[in-house]
């Protein structure tokens, strides 16, 4: 069957783009461990949290919110569950969507397909350095689906920035000295800041990217079956009308053959 090939070839695509996003998120989780060494060191010393360097944004000024969905359909509660926070969201924050199929609400201040998002990545990027550097912003949230596994996607809303010295756990060997900085490092800081929660942020677009693909998957992978058994009841449909229609030209031959016989 026609429809058959086609599901088929999404099915295969989509597992091999499971796969492309997998890669490319232990790729950036390499950096971004890279950076998160530096960052512990920094985070957890006592003398640049005294002495004030280490600035945090307004508690009291609403949250940049970026929620992630997909451009096409065919991949289960992806959107739908994306959508379903957006609705509920409460109206003074900032919202980017990035996704065609999200949607739910018009007090977005950026919207953009995959394509337009990949087209200009800075577009995005600047938002976060407006949430560091101006702090315009109390916190940068996710809101997606992570991918755990093939058997795991689960909805994830995901506080990114500011990161908090709990986040980064006890401290080891390397970043247990509270060292003492003269110069200003405050654009340092700054820079390392948006570098690692743009790194949370584009792990978390490959986590998206493979749960959409991974419900897609699974979407085709059923889509098969079903029709696997539509072929093969079309089968035994055609076999059981064969035999019918073969048992009937029996009878048939056996009466003409006795009406000629009692003639």
């Amino acid at each position: 069957m026609k429809i058959k090939s086609v599901v088929k070839v999404m099915n295969f695509h989509a597992l091999l783009r499971v796969e492309k996003a997998r890669k490319q998120a232990l790729l950036l989780s390499g950096m971004r461990t890279e950076l998160e060494k530096m960052l512990r060191g920094i985070v957890l010393n006592r003398n640049l949290r005294l002495d004030k360097l280490l600035r945090l944004p307004d508690a009291r000024l609403p949250a940049l919110r970026i929620y992630l969905g997909s451009d096409y359909g065919f991949c289960g509660s992806v959107n739908s569950s994306v959508s379903g926070i957006l609705a509920r969201d409460a109206a003074d924050a900032e919202k980017i969507v990035i996704g065609k199929k999200i949607r739910g609400r018009r007090d977005v201040s950026l919207s953009l397909t995959w394509d337009e998002y990949y087209r200009d990545i800075g577009a995005v990027h600047d938002y976060f350095v407006r949430a560091v550097r101006e702090r315009s912003y109390s916190a940068i949230e996710l809101v997606y689906n992570r991918y755990n596994n093939l058997g795991n996607v689960k909805l994830e809303e995901r506080r990114i920035y500011p990161v908090a010295v709990g986040d980064f756990g006890e401290a080891d060997e390397g970043t247990k000295a509270d060292y003492i900085i003269e110069s200003d490092i405050t654009g340092l800081l700054e820079e390392m800041m948006i570098a690692y929660s743009f790194y949370e942020f584009r792990i978390a677009v490959t986590s998206s990217y493979a749960s959409e693909n991974t419900l897609r998957q699974s979407s085709t992978q059923e889509s098969i079956k079903k029709l696997d058994e539509r072929e093969a009841e079309e089968t035994r449909v055609a076999r059981k009308e064969k035999s019918e229609l073969g048992f009937r030209k029996t009878i048939d031959n056996y009466t003409r053959q006795s009406m000629l016989t009692r003639a």
